[in-house]
């Protein structure tokens, strides 16, 4: 056979390139991979129009190419009649950059995004977007602190209950930090005075002795208390880090730790990027140079519209150390097609929590998204915390019986020893013909079904009953609403084996209490993301030693793999805590994209390498480990199969040749055992 030597060459040429175009060894990768977060792409502005989002009108935030002072910017902005409001320093320094929050009285948020992103001196320029809490009062089953169950917190609390040398911090609406179940976690800034009206620690913040309000007014002026203004924040903080084994209340996932109060949210109740990036500068600038060993900040918020200015912001917290625990939103929707910021930005420190119900399904209200959304927790009828008096508590007593229930939300009160009246049986309550005539004077007693909750209360108030006890239709409990605040009667939820019960005794005597509380209900994916930063903050104090990577990894290797999650989001997972801190086998993944040189070879490829670690006496190891690849958000397909003989010090690299180029493509390695389970999952990369 006649050789063509021409064509020979040119392919071994070809192959040579290929294979010899890495910058370095995939072990010195790897080996920078495990000790920082990978690198971050590059991300230019984008020149399109703005999407349309909620923001706050005459204001942008902008990014420059290189340091500008105060001065030179006010030059600017003044000559495109603007006003530069503040700079961001601590992200200015880090990024070598500037960044400023810009402002007109005469020029509209449009106008003013086409003036900045005309100058040759700006790299970026993006509305002051505004983003909403993710607590949903919704029409869920569920019973009390079945969260905790469900993860296998108790089991967890065996091995570790946390640790005082751990901060978290919760950017929301603020935090009762005189909550009896709280005051103890609460952080304390160890170089600042309390109430001197002086700066003690020097770091630019006065009397920031639990942490700070970077939202004090509508205009973003801040002030150094951060109590809570609603109730949110202090419920975040409750899972988190409520106080254990203490006989009051309830206990969060951390029994001992400190939590940092950074109050972000407005009068308005809006959250904007500019404070989000304040009081990420602020939690920065405490870790670095103040040694505050913050490890995680739950964000149980969000909205439309990317920002490159606060993308930048967690990019750096991420480098140094800091998780980003974020809420994937409650519209019920795929954040792969309609990203939900800050959960959709692609960050490596960015944790995505959508909501699971105690059916273990995805809550009907989360939203999902196989590449965007990173795993699942509790966020259904989820007890916790509230500032004093804010919350409900309630009971329902019937001779012998005592009933656990659930207030909803917006109920009235009874008089303090409740009321005890007879209880009769109204059926489902769609109209004023399901109420007898003895009822009035009475507790209505009302079937869950066909028509909403503050339908069938209109009818029971009608009808002139005092109180009403709506029991489930299914197996269970339920947190409800009224849907508003208003003159109601006392309404409770009661699980329907219960209602069952009650329903067959016939017109009886019982007694209902609804009561203010320092603790209520919520749900949200708001609920979830606490339950997966609370994990965060337990694993660091088991694992002190761990980078984030491996924390994270820890979170997403240990977590339970649920058939209703497949598809929905990246790990297919619900947190496990008690799995997660005994995690004998931990995958951590890195992917490196790269461009063969010459112009014949148009295809991408990708570098996966994946290391896994385990303890040889624990006696769980993998038989096999899957590499899952995602082209352009489609569902992960097993593009390679590796026996655990194939490994090599623990370690494998794989070449996926053949990418399209400009086309986006995810990685998730999987371990299974000889029986063909999935023992532990890795983190998943984008590239």
């Amino acid at each position: 056979m006649k050789i063509n030597w021409k064509r020979f060459y040119l392919a071994v040429l070809l192959f040579s390139i290929f294979l010899g175009g890495m910058p370095e060894s995939p072990a010195a990768m790897v080996k920078r991979a495990t000790h920082q977060l990978p690198a971050r792409p590059a991300n230019p502005m984008q020149s399109q129009a703005t999407p349309a989002a909620d923001y706050r009108e005459g204001e942008v935030l902008v990014k420059f190419k290189k340091r500008l002072s105060m001065t030179e910017a006010s030059v600017l902005a003044s000559g495109l009649a603007a006003d530069v409001i503040k700079e961001f320093p601590v992200l200015s320094q880090k990024r070598h950059s500037a960044y400023f929050l810009i402002a007109s009285g005469q020029r509209s948020t449009e106008q003013l995004l086409g003036d900045w992103r005309s100058l040759p001196e700006v790299e970026a320029a993006s509305p002051n977007y505004r983003r909403c809490l993710q607590r949903l009062p919704n029409d869920p089953k569920l019973s009390h602190l079945w969260g905790m169950t469900q993860i296998s917190a108790p089991e967890g609390w065996e091995k570790n209950t946390g640790s005082f040398g751990v901060v978290l911090a919760v950017m929301d609406t603020g935090v009762d930090y005189h909550h009896d179940d709280l005051a103890a976690n609460m952080w304390i800034n160890p170089g600042e005075v309390a109430a001197n009206g002086v700066d003690d620690d020097g770091n630019g913040f006065i009397d920031d002795v639990h942490g700070y309000d970077f939202a004090a007014d509508n205009d973003g002026n801040p002030d150094s208390d951060p109590m809570d203004i609603d109730s949110h924040g202090t419920h975040v903080a409750g899972t988190m880090a409520a106080v254990g084994d203490n006989s009051t209340g309830v206990c969060g996932i951390n029994w001992n730790v400190k939590v940092m109060a950074l109050k972000c949210f407005r009068p308005d109740m809006y959250i904007y990027d500019s404070d989000s990036i304040e009081a990420l500068e602020y939690a920065m600038l405490m870790k670095q140079d103040f040694g505050v060993n913050l490890v995680a900040i739950n964000a149980s918020f969000g909205g439309s519209g990317s920002n490159q200015l606060l993308k930048d912001a967690i990019a750096e917290a991420g480098d140094l150390g800091i998780a980003l625990v974020c809420a994937a939103g409650n519209n019920g929707t795929d954040n792969d097609a309609t990203p939900f910021y800050p959960a959709s930005y692609d960050l490596p420190n960015v944790i995505a929590v959508a909501a699971t119900d105690a059916g273990d399904q995805l809550a009907s209200f989360s939203n999902y998204g196989l590449n965007s959304v990173d795993i699942a927790a509790p966020g259904e009828g989820i007890l916790s915390t509230v500032p004093a008096g804010l919350g409900l508590e309630a009971s329902l007593t019937s001779g012998a019986n005592y009933y656990h229930v659930i207030p909803l939300e917006f109920s009235g009160h009874t008089p303090p020893g409740g009321l005890t009246r007879l209880l009769v049986d109204c059926g489902k309550g769609l109209d004023g013909s399901y109420f007898p005539a003895a009822v009035s004077g009475n507790i209505a007693l009302i079937e869950r079904g066909d028509n909403t909750f503050k339908e069938k209360t209109i009818h029971a108030q009608n009808a002139g009953a005092v109180a009403a006890v709506i029991f489930n239709n299914e197996a269970g409990n339920f947190s409800g609403t009224l849907g508003e605040a208003g003159y109601w009667i006392p309404v409770i939820a009661l699980a329907q084996e219960d209602g069952l019960l009650e329903k067959s005794q016939g017109i009886h005597p019982a007694t209902v209490i609804v009561a203010p509380s320092n603790y209520d209900f919520m749900d949200g994916t708001s609920m979830a993301s606490p339950h997966v930063c609370g994990a965060v903050g337990l694993l660091a104090a088991q694992y002190p030693t761990d980078s984030l990577t491996k924390l994270i990894a820890r979170i997403y290797a240990g977590a339970d793999h649920l058939d209703a999650l497949s598809g929905k989001v990246k790990t297919s997972a619900r947190l496990n805590l008690d799995r997660s801190l005994s995690q004998n086998l931990l995958l951590t993944l890195a992917v490196f994209r790269q461009q063969a040189n010459l112009w014949v070879m148009k295809k991408d490829f990708a570098q996966v390498y994946f290391s896994a670690d385990y303890d040889p006496d624990s006696g769980v190891m993998a038989a096999t480990y899957g590499i899952y690849r995602s082209r352009a958000g489609a569902a992960f397909q097993m593009i390679k199969e590796i026996a655990d003989s194939e490994l090599q010090n623990h370690a494998y690299t794989y070449y996926d040749k053949y990418l399209e180029s400009g086309i986006a493509y995810s990685y998730q390695i999987k371990a299974r055992n000889t029986q063909g389970e999935v023992i532990a999952i890795s983190n998943a990369q984008s590239i």
